[in-house]
């Protein structure tokens, strides 16, 4: 009987401690750990999400600089062939086409936009200085090749003002009456557009239809003398023009008057 109530006295004490212990689960020693363990994993989510972030940005921004690089280098490219005249030729490898494709990747760059600028104003420099020597062709060429790089360019439209002017100037200059029956005519006279050509004639042209003289042409060349008469000739139609060509140094046609 002693030994029942001992085993009653120790099973009933034992039942009470695990009582106690009921709501702490205290067969399961990981149960707290798993919540802890989430909130760990979490927080280092968070933490890595912040890097994976600044990481595509640097790479945004690397990308970014790596173009304004390869556009800085095309221009410079561009300087470089403007520095050689290599204005608009050789195909693929000048001025023009350089600065445009700076341009194409970096629409309105003011050093691009200005290169454009400084090859307009050389051609119009060109075009100027050739008009000077009294080549209007060239000058003229020079003018269509700056229209070609900005049609838009304000300078060109004052350009061709000034060229008009200065070829003006040239015709009034270089040719001289010395007497009424005597022309002297520019030694390039051949080099210069074919309207200034017939501009120095025409007074020739015009004085020999109204005395019906025969012409004495002094020039260098065989060949030019007679392509001056054939020009002559063939502007006064009311008859044929009696003329004899003698080559020497003189730039001058003199009109026989009978």
């Amino acid at each position: 009987m002693i030994k029942k109530a001992l085993f009653l006295l120790t099973s009933s004490m034992f039942l009470t401690a695990c009582s106690s212990m009921g709501g702490q689960n205290w067969w399961h020693t990981d149960t707290q750990a798993t919540p802890n363990s989430l909130q760990k994993s979490d927080v280092i989510e968070q933490a890595e999400e912040p890097k994976v972030s600044h990481s595509a940005n640097t790479s945004k921004t690397n990308k970014m600089s790596q173009a304004q690089r390869i556009t800085q280098r095309i221009i410079q490219q561009g300087k470089l062939a403007l520095s050689e005249q290599r204005l608009l030729t050789p195909e693929g490898d000048n001025a023009y086409l350089y600065f445009q494709i700076a341009l194409g990747r970096d629409p309105g760059n003011y050093e691009a936009t200005q290169g454009l600028a400084d090859i307009v104003d050389t051609y119009i420099e060109w075009a100027e200085t050739a008009a000077r020597q009294g080549k209007r062709a060239s000058a003229n060429s020079f003018i269509a090749k700056a229209s070609r790089v900005n049609a838009d360019d304000p300078a060109i439209k004052e350009a061709k003002q000034r060229i008009a002017q200065i070829s003006a100037n040239k015709t009034e200059a270089v040719q001289t009456r010395v007497s009424e029956d005597v022309y002297t005519l520019p030694k390039n006279l051949f080099a210069l557009d074919e309207p200034v050509i017939l501009s120095h004639l025409q007074p020739i042209i015009d004085r020999v239809e109204q005395t019906q003289g025969a012409l004495e042409i002094h020039w260098p060349s065989d060949k030019e003398g007679r392509l001056l008469y054939q020009i002559i000739n063939s502007r006064t139609p009311n008859f044929r023009v009696r003329a004899m060509t003698y080559r020497n140094s003189k730039h001058l046609i003199e009109i026989k008057v009978n």
